[in-house]
C-alpha cells in the first residue's frame, strides 16, 4: 500500500500528460544531439520555405523571412513562436544550444479548431497571409 501511495503522484502526472495531447504529432524536428552541437543559421536563404528549412535557424533569421510572430512565449532555456495562418497556427520551438544561442529545433502546426495540421500547408498559409496576393 505504501508503494502505491509513493507512486500516486507520478501516475497522476502521467495521466494528465496523456490527456494534454491527442497522441498525434504533425511536426518535424531535430534530435537533442543535433541541437546541442548546432550553430544557429543566421539566414534561411531565398528559396522556397519548407518546415525542414526552418530547423536550426536563429530567431532573427526566421523573423527576416516570416516577419514577427503573432505570439511569443519566452522561458529560461526556450522560446515558442506562433504564426497564424488562415485555418491553422504554425509553432516554432527554439532551444538553447551548447553555445547558449537559440536555434529552432521543432516545427509543428495545429488547426485553429483543434487537432494536428500539416506543417507544410500551414507554412504556406502563413506566407500567403504575410504577402497577400494582388489581383
Amino acid at each position: 500500500m505504501m508503494r502505491f501511495l509513493r507512486a500516486a503522484p507520478l501516475m497522476a502526472t502521467l495521466l494528465l500528460a496523456a490527456c494534454a495531447t491527442d497522441g498525434t504529432s504533425s511536426g518535424v524536428g531535430m534530435s537533442n544531439r543535433e541541437l546541442a552541437s548546432a550553430e544557429p543559421l543566421k539566414e534561411i536563404g531565398s528559396g522556397p520555405l519548407t518546415p525542414q528549412s526552418l530547423l536550426g535557424v536563429a530567431p532573427s533569421a526566421l523573423s527576416a523571412r516570416l516577419g514577427e510572430p503573432a505570439f511569443k512565449r519566452t522561458e529560461p532555456q526556450a522560446e515558442v513562436w506562433q504564426y497564424a495562418g488562415a485555418a491553422c497556427s504554425l509553432f516554432i520551438y527554439f532551444y538553447k544550444t551548447n553555445s547558449g544561442a537559440l536555434a529552432s529545433s521543432y516545427v509543428d502546426a495545429r488547426k485553429t479548431l483543434g487537432g494536428p495540421a500539416d506543417p507544410a500547408a500551414c507554412l504556406g498559409e502563413v506566407e500567403t497571409k504575410k504577402s497577400p496576393r494582388v489581383s
